[in-house]
């Protein structure tokens, strides 16, 4: 259990709460008491306040002020974020008559435009395992297996977990589509294109036995299931192969999905949907990479830009 690094300041049934109740993740959870122990470290150094219910509107101002001179917009939402949660906990269970950050304003993150490869990035990468293994560097399974991972992640635009969740009986062969169950158990069809379905015919006669619709695709030599760090790994290795930056990630490879689906015409709402993502905002942020991408044009291009 967490200890409180002031007495005045009991928060052990906060963490006791969330931990057992909200079932947050370790790193969530030492967020969070990093956010809270900042913050009753600023109250013990500038104010005479020892009592949470002497925690005022003025304050939390203050101690805001105080944050943004020192990090950037996002973690300080972070810390807002543990000590919103904390507040509402003792107004709950009435330690607090009112909660101070209540009304409090919160600054935005700043918008950061998601990585992508091009598409000539995209082509070299996807041509890797086939180059490697005619060169003798990796076997055949994993020239099938890793062409078929990286195919359906670009192809399909899919999340990694949904990547590594799928199974036969999720993939139409006919309509080149596959079933996707996604966040909040929504599901969606979503093509996948014929160079995936390919590379999945590939892989299954090279397998040399039938399938059952339950079982998993994407699997290791020994039939069983690949973790996300393996999939990371495998993609680091051919992302080095082909010079390309090495800070690229499975979800990157779903930005560039989206963005070279908006670059050459498709719908929003479209992309929207293929993404599975529940609202449009969500998707707008690849039409301001398609806008970073014009107005780079326009400023080479243009005498008077």
């Amino acid at each position: 259990m967490y200890k409180a690094v002031a007495v005045d300041f009991p928060y052990a049934d906060f963490v006791q709460s969330i931990e057992i109740e909200r079932q947050l993740s370790k790193h969530t959870l030492e967020s969070y008491m990093i956010s809270i122990e900042g913050f009753i470290n600023f109250l013990l150094k500038y104010t005479s306040i020892r009592r949470w219910n002497d925690v005022d509107e003025f304050t939390v101002r203050q101690y805001l002020i105080e944050l943004l001179r020192e990090h950037k917009k996002s973690t300080v939402q972070n810390r807002l974020s543990g000590l919103r949660s904390l507040f509402i906990f003792l107004k709950k269970y009435k330690v607090i008559e009112k909660n101070p950050f209540q009304a409090l304003a919160v600054p935005k993150k700043e918008k950061t435009l998601p990585k992508i490869l091009s598409p000539n990035d995209m082509a070299s990468l996807l041509s890797q395992p086939k180059k490697l293994f005619l060169e003798g560097k990796i076997s055949h399974f994993l020239y099938l297996r890793d062409t078929l991972i990286l195919e359906l992640l670009y192809n399909g635009g899919m999340r990694l977990s949904e990547l590594l969740s799928l199974r036969y009986g999720n993939i139409d062969f006919e309509q080149y589509s596959v079933k996707i169950t996604g966040k909040g158990n929504r599901e969606r069809i979503c093509p996948i294109g014929i160079y995936s379905i390919r590379a999945l015919e590939q892989f299954i006669t090279a397998m040399g036995k039938s399938f059952s619709s339950v079982m998993f695709i994407i699997i290791n030599e020994q039939g069983g299931n690949l973790t996300p760090r393996q999939v990371q790994n495998r993609l680091k290795f051919y992302l080095q192969q082909s010079n390309l930056p090495m800070d690229i990630s499975p979800h990157k490879l779903r930005h560039s999905y989206a963005t070279h689906m908006l670059n050459n015409g498709a719908d929003l709402r479209l992309v929207q949907e293929l993404l599975g993502h529940a609202n449009l905002s969500t998707t707008q942020i690849y039409t301001h990479v398609n806008s970073a991408a014009l107005q780079r044009a326009y400023r080479k291009a243009h005498p008077h830009a």
